[in-house]
């Protein structure tokens, strides 16, 4: 064979495993995932006071309201964009699920002159390559809403559909005793620890 030809072949060898190689380091670089971190998990019980507005309540009797608000730090490890759609705040017995609350997303909040705050409901969320953002989430639902379910929840988690169509699920609280708000309200009130 002359060197000619050898050269040749060696460089179309050599533009193949570059080819090959690249592709390879590519797909790995895409591998990557999010990771969402519950920084914050806060759960209120709540009644209207004589002046109409919403308060903590102490009492399980006079609870008529109850909200919510969760602060999470998404991370994209990927070289890719990654998205959260459909975004839910699911509460279960166990693997049943009891019922599930779209969140609203504080950042879109809008207050009006009276101090009256408009939320709006999570949109789809972009994850750039390579960072982190932090959402707050947050909702509320009254007695009418059926909060006797609030009871029997023991599990609340995050559930959202991923640029793959597929659903995920984050754990927020395992082992929830809703009745234990009351009491931890209850115990501060009195003096105890």
């Amino acid at each position: 064979m002359s060197p000619g030809i050898q050269n040749a072949l060696i460089g179309v060898i050599g533009t193949l495993a570059g080819t090959i190689l690249g592709w390879l380091l590519n797909n790995f670089s895409k591998r990557g995932k999010l990771n969402i971190y519950v920084s914050s998990w806060e759960e209120t019980p709540q009644h209207h006071s004589q002046y109409g507005e919403l308060v903590p309540c102490h009492k399980n009797e006079q609870f008529d309201h109850y909200s919510y608000k969760l602060l999470l730090d998404i991370y994209n490890n990927s070289s890719e964009t990654k998205i959260m759609r459909k975004i839910q705040v699911v509460y279960s017995k166990g693997r049943k699920i009891l019922f599930y609350s779209i969140p609203n997303d504080e950042s879109s909040t809008k207050t009006s002159c009276s101090s009256f705050h408009i939320y709006y409901k999570t949109e789809p969320i972009n994850i750039p390559p390579k960072s982190v953002i932090q959402l707050k989430l947050c909702d509320g639902m009254c007695k009418e809403d059926s909060l006797d379910n609030l009871w029997e929840s023991n599990i609340v988690y995050l559930k959202y559909t991923n640029e793959k169509n597929k659903d995920k699920t984050v754990l927020i609280l395992k082992d929830r005793n809703f009745e234990s708000l009351f009491l931890d309200e209850e115990d501060t009130q009195n003096g105890q620890t």
